[in-house]
């Protein structure tokens, strides 16, 4: 219960933080323009846009974690153990030896 609480509020807290920094990259992009100088304003819109783009990125991310788990809320069955399967050395060849 503690696990799925925690998980919850990781994907939730990764989702503000996202919502911010698209935000923030969206107004520096904005603000940018405003700029005199070229290389200001090159530098200014290409880290903006790197904000942006791991801003959507991180937001994808949480909303196909959170599609799976929704997905995958059925309760399942124990998990059966594998069956251990017996060397192939230990048996002893049929055929007789032609020699």
């Amino acid at each position: 219960m503690v696990r799925k609480l925690l998980w919850w509020t990781a994907c939730g807290a990764s989702a503000l933080l996202s919502i911010f920094f698209l935000f923030v990259g969206i107004s520096l992009c904005i603000s940018s323009y405003s700029l005199n100088h070229p290389y200001q304003f090159i530098l200014t819109f290409f880290a903006s846009n790197l904000i942006i783009l791991i801003s959507v990125v991180v937001m994808v991310a949480v909303i196909i974690r959170v599609i799976g788990r929704l997905r995958n809320s059925v309760p399942q069955g124990p998990v059966e153990s594998p069956r251990l399967i017996t060397d192939s050395s230990e048996y002893e060849d049929p055929s007789p030896d032609v020699s």
